[in-house]
């Protein structure tokens, strides 16, 4: 963005004279066809008309006409001004003022300034000799080759070489278009700083902030201050947002949160990275994932949360290193978990375990199937396990290879038993009394549950069991069995304690 008040700092120099003064920098008059003045009625002024051209330095200024008063050191030119500077810079307007004991020059009236790299547009253009500082304050556009800016104000600091657009900002270019309330633009770094409520919008995503800085050159950005970036259907939002564009990498820093209204779910942390390349994202330091549901939210922390792409090029959430996770219907802990957002299927590994009402579940791996933000289904794959105590704190237990839960508004009611089926469940009467204990092998078994507990066992196969009446009652256990319930998480802090 080499912006126009080089240019124009250029010209206006080139107009600073001052008539009867010690400058040595004379204004020269080239032409004028009628020069009117008369020293006894008007010693003060002379008037110029009808193809005016006036000289200094190499600047060339062309009007209509002129009043010039040299002893006030003023100087009035009206209609068809026309200034060049050099080969390549031009400056129109239909008037310009010039005040000596002001130091300032004031071009109003369809202004138009153009060189090689950029084209100037406003009504009214001040400019202070003294402080170095052009300002228009009725709005103005500044077009280079890939921007066009709109601003009510602007200053341009010379001596610093900044500017300050301010009020009704509306940048364009062909990638987006940025609204702001102050725009500060260093014209030697080329670097940007945003102040107030900004907003970038593209065809890629919707950037906001209140502070913020972008290096032009580099294509290196920073936005601070309630900074956030929506793209399709994900808002990331955190202290302070940076992005090199080069590189393809992206860094959030303090309060992040990422929510996909797609997909249903709040990733939280301190700390995350982007690699655009990569399609993939990391959070650390923190770390919590929301998965919202239906009724509930599932709250899940681990050391680390990442988003990246399968060999099937599908969209994965993996959290990992000692995962735990809580909500009403459903708690849980392993050390490593994926979530596979086109399925809605979260695959829990390295000895896993879920609480699901009165139920412990464990397995080699555990699968949860989501739809709709409700628990669908689960499956316990290789060693699963499912035991709760009953009322008599005796504990009903359920062995397989591999097991099928079907969940109904997120409860469990039904399991099927796949392989090496062993059951070991309390018998009790209508009046809830004990009654004895059946322990049952099946290789495969269908379980309905009833308001949290076991109300009938299919048997696939020809069942071998045995019933142990209540003088026999022994403290009976499967192969494998423990009870957890010392780990589970029993609030939503309880997660970041492992």
């Amino acid at each position: 963005m080499k912006i126009y008040i080089y240019i124009f700092l250029a010209i206006i120099l080139s107009l600073n004279y001052k008539a009867h003064s010690q400058n040595n920098n004379k204004l020269e008059i080239i032409n004028s066809n009628i020069t009117v003045y008369d020293s006894s009625k008007n010693p003060d002024y002379r008037r110029l008309v009808d193809s005016v051209i006036f000289k200094h330095d190499n600047a060339i200024m062309k009007c209509d006409s002129a009043w010039h008063y040299f002893k006030k050191n003023e100087f009035q030119a009206f209609g068809n001004i026309h200034i060049n500077h050099g080969d390549s810079i031009t400056l129109t307007g239909e008037y310009l003022h010039y005040i000596g004991s002001k130091n300032k020059i004031i071009i109003t009236r369809n202004i138009k300034l153009k060189d090689n790299t950029v084209f100037l547009k406003t009504n009214e253009l001040h400019y202070n000799l003294k402080n170095k500082i052009a300002s228009y304050y009725n709005g103005g556009n500044i077009i280079t080759e890939k921007n066009d800016i709109y601003s009510l104000k602007s200053d341009y600091y010379t001596k610093s070489k900044t500017i300050y657009f301010k009020k009704d900002i509306v940048l364009k270019n062909p990638n987006y278009t940025t609204k702001c309330d102050t725009l500060k633009y260093n014209t030697e770094k080329e670097i940007a700083y945003f102040f107030g409520p900004t907003t970038i919008t593209s065809k890629e995503n919707i950037i906001y902030c209140e502070n913020g800085w972008y290096d032009t050159r580099s294509d290196i950005s920073q936005f601070n201050k309630n900074a956030y970036l929506w793209s399709d259907d994900q808002k990331l939002s955190g202290d302070s947002l940076y992005y090199n564009r080069n590189k393809g990498y992206g860094k959030a820093i303090n309060n992040i949160e990422v929510l996909d209204t797609n997909n249903n779910f709040i990733a939280k942390g301190e700390l995350a990275e982007y690699f655009e390349r990569n399609d993939s994202s990391i959070i650390t330091d923190n770390s919590l994932l929301i998965i919202l549901m239906e009724d509930d939210s599932l709250f899940l922390h681990g050391d680390t949360i990442q988003g990246t792409m399968n060999k099937k090029n599908e969209k994965v959430l993996k959290v990992f290193n000692k995962v735990k996770f809580f909500s009403s219907d459903l708690k849980g802990k392993c050390y490593y978990l994926i979530y596979n957002l086109s399925d809605s299927i979260v695959n829990l590994y390295r000895n896993p375990i879920l609480w699901t009402n009165n139920y412990q579940l464990t397995a080699d791996i555990i699968s949860l199937k989501l739809y709709n933000g409700i628990i669908n289904s689960l499956r316990l794959k290789e060693n699963s396990f499912i035991a709760s105590k009953s009322e008599h704190y005796i504990y009903n237990q359920i062995k397989g290879k591999n097991m099928l839960g079907y969940f109904n508004k997120n409860k469990l009611k039904k399991i099927n038993v796949f392989g090496n089926g062993q059951t070991l469940y309390v018998v009790v009467d209508n009046q809830k009394k004990i009654t004895g204990i059946n322990k049952v092998e099946c290789s495969n078994m269908k379980i309905k549950i009833t308001n949290n507990k076991i109300h009938s066992i299919n048997f696939k196969e020809k069942p071998d069991g045995i019933f142990f009446p209540p003088n026999e009652i022994k403290e009976e256990k499967l192969d494998g069995f423990i009870w957890r319930e010392s780990e589970k998480p029993e609030n939503k802090k309880d997660i970041f304690l492992w």
